[in-house]
């Protein structure tokens, strides 16, 4: 074994890369040093931790290589004869492919979609446009459709956002400023929030079956319980951490934190959801412009998406398109093109292969991307 006296670096390439796109560890020998004397692992997003071996590539060089699965971030160690090089740990971020795998239009076709999300083997589809709520199969195939619930007959039902957690399933309905619960059957059970809310648009469900709901026109979050008691607010109207101008989509992370597209202050907001407190919070900013945060959803390993739109009347100018995002407020990449008016995204693990389900409302379809 060589002397770890010398001062050893490694090098990694490519330093941005994507899923499924090998990286290589290279390493340099240092003199009476062998392929042996060095050891590598990965600490992947989820810390899940995996061995690497390194094999002599000749000039004196030895190289290690892995296939990230996942977007996010990812922590390289490489030691020298038992002992960290001199840049190890590393932090690599991984992007997402951000390939269009297939496009959902619906059958029938969808009229100005709003929300998805996962029920069982189906999907439900806020298809606002026609007043309705849609069971479809996972191509998209109409399987059953809700239309106004008999709970009530005012206004237009406007079904916005969806929440689904084992049998309870909410629907945020924006024109008639409620929020209705149903079960597995699709039976209306009651209406949520009736007297608290005024433009109900995201919602979610967390652990302990309190309902969540961002209220677009108070400028806030609502939290009830399934008796419709209303138990807290989180957030109010204004632009200092901790107030909200316009929610849009909100999620639930695996810390049990709320996360909430802070739409017209062009951020996200993080926050403790027992306390209220804002834990974290940062601006969406890409190619310079300040981005309208829509949609949002968070995956298993608590890498933020939204959907996002510049700020600006000059349509040469305007992006439209999917943001990663670390809980730090670290982007990771942009994925998603040619989207119009994009809102809800529901990311799962389908065949192996993490997709993101993007909400086009401008094309009235659902986007599959590739993560």
């Amino acid at each position: 074994m060589a002397s770890p006296s010398a001062k050893v670096d490694f090098q990694i390439s490519p330093t941005l890369p994507k899923t499924k796109q090998e990286v290589v560890i290279s390493v340099s020998l240092p003199l009476n040093a062998s392929v042996e004397d060095f050891s590598a692992h990965i600490q992947s997003p989820g810390n899940t931790v995996k061995d690497l071996k390194f094999e002599e590539i000749g000039d004196k060089k030895c190289n290690a290589s892995f296939v990230p699965e996942f977007v996010g971030q990812y922590e390289v160690i490489v030691n020298y004869c038992n002992k960290p090089c001199a840049n190890s740990p590393k932090t690599l971020l991984v992007a997402p492919r951000g390939e269009l795998k297939v496009t959902i239009t619906g059958g029938p076709k969808l009229n100005n979609p709003h929300d998805i999300a996962e029920f069982g083997t189906d999907f439900i589809i806020t298809n606002k446009g026609n007043h309705e709520v849609i069971v479809t199969d996972r191509s998209g195939l109409l399987r059953n459709k809700f239309v106004m619930p008999t709970l009530s007959s005012s206004q237009n039902f406007e079904p916005y956002a969806i929440a689904v957690r084992n049998d309870v399933i909410v629907v945020s309905d924006l024109e008639n400023q409620r929020v209705i619960q149903y079960n597995k059957d699709w039976v209306p059970l009651k209406q949520i929030g009736v007297e608290f809310l005024k433009r109900p648009t995201g919602v979610v469900i967390d652990s302990d079956d309190k309902i969540y709901v961002a209220d677009h026109e108070l400028c806030c979050i609502r939290v009830f319980d399934l008796n419709d008691h209303l138990i807290k607010t989180i957030g109010r109207e204004g632009t200092k951490p901790g107030e909200l101008m316009k929610p849009w989509f909100i999620a639930i992370n695996s810390r049990r934190q709320l996360v909430v597209a802070d739409c017209q202050n062009f951020r996200v907001q993080i926050f403790n959801s027992i306390t209220g407190e804002v834990v974290h919070c940062f601006k969406v900013i890409f190619e310079g412009s300040d981005m309208a945060v829509r949609g949002l959803t968070v995956d298993k390993h608590d890498i933020i998406y939204i959907t996002a739109v510049t700020n600006t009347l000059r349509p040469r100018k305007k992006v439209e398109c999917v943001l990663a995002y670390t809980m730090d407020g670290e982007f990771i990449g942009r994925l998603g093109g040619n989207l119009s008016l994009p809102r809800g995204i529901h990311v799962m693990e389908e065949n192996y292969e993490m997709l993101a389900y993007v909400v086009d409302g401008g094309h009235h379809c659902i986007k599959v991307l590739t993560l």
